[in-house]
């Protein structure tokens, strides 16, 4: 276990024939599901496992909500395993995260691995115990990633720390900044609002957002919350990922997430980028909740380097 200069707590790095285990917090998957992330691990020389009782299905989800509290207690409390991948977001995370061994965690920290529903949790276990955790593709999205996209989650495991530099886009605003790196899908995090999920606003914090499948106006709706819960005006800078399958009505909202986002954060005057390749997308990469990083954006290129 490593302290960060910020005093984040960053678990241990994985070396060649370390334990990985697959853990279902959420929706329900099958072992067809997860083949290919079990495939590329194992390229990797990690030793990827699960408990049969990953595959347990009820109704929606992943089991019970007991069971599914067993399971990822088991895995905390798992000596061998040394980073923890999460199946599958959807739904459900929010329904065990105040039943979990996190007091365990901090005392014995291992990577934790998920984004979308999963948010709830990695949110979490910075905001109470300062663990850093990685946002980047579950087991179920291995058969839909590129091979970066796998091959950056790797990297981060085995500790390094990849800087992620993108070509400048239309509504960027341009600044530099310097902030630790919070965030993940904006509406699990507009449902962490005023929880102790959520790290305090007094920290220089840089957020980063993206989500799926939301109408425009809600996407709309949810900046708003962010920015009257006090969010948006305490942040250092925004980063704003891939807002995938975004719907709108049969009478046009007029805007585009992009303009809507920045209408509403422009205001703040703090480095703002678009179209950053992290989210429900095949290009998800990875970075690391709770560590430190540089900000920059210009004309030429957006761009986010740990310090």
């Amino acid at each position: 276990m490593n302290i960060s200069k910020n005093n984040s707590i960053i678990p241990p790095f994985l070396k060649a024939g370390d334990q990985v285990e697959i853990v279902a917090p959420a929706k329900f998957v099958t072992s067809k599901d997860i083949e290919n992330a079990v495939y590329f691990f194992k390229q990797h020389k990690l030793d990827i496992i699960f408990n049969k009782t990953v595959f347990q299905k009820d109704n929606v989800f992943a089991g019970t909500i007991l069971k599914r509290v067993e399971n990822l207690n088991a895995a905390i409390n798992n000596k061998k395993t040394k980073a923890i991948l999460f199946a599958r977001g959807g739904y459900g995370s929010i329904q065990i995260i105040d039943s979990i061994n996190f007091i365990e965690l901090s005392k014995n920290p291992k990577w934790l691995i998920g984004f979308s529903d999963t948010t709830s949790i990695l949110m979490h276990i910075y905001s109470q115990f300062n663990i850093c955790s990685i946002h980047g593709p579950m087991a179920y999205n291995f058969k839909d990633i590129s091979v970066d996209a796998g091959n950056h989650v790797i990297n981060i495991l085995k500790g390094e720390k990849i800087n992620i530099k993108i070509d400048a886009s239309h509504f960027n605003i341009n600044g530099t900044s310097h902030g630790i790196l919070i965030g993940g899908n904006l509406s699990i995090i507009c449902s962490l609002i005023g929880s102790k999920s959520m790290p305090s606003r007094e920290s220089d914090f840089i957020l980063f957002i993206e989500d799926v499948d939301e109408y425009i106006y809600h996407l709309e709706r949810m900046m708003y919350m962010l920015d009257r819960a006090g969010l948006l005006k305490n942040i250092k800078g925004l980063i704003v990922g891939q807002m995938t399958g975004i719907l709108d009505n049969p009478i046009s909202f007029g805007k585009d997430p992009a303009q809507l986002i920045n209408d509403i954060v422009s205001k703040y005057r703090y480095p703002v980028c678009f179209n950053f390749p992290i989210g429900h997308t095949e290009n998800n990469n990875s970075i690391i909740i709770g560590e430190r990083i540089k900000l920059e954006v210009n004309d030429i290129f957006s761009q986010i380097k740990y310090e």
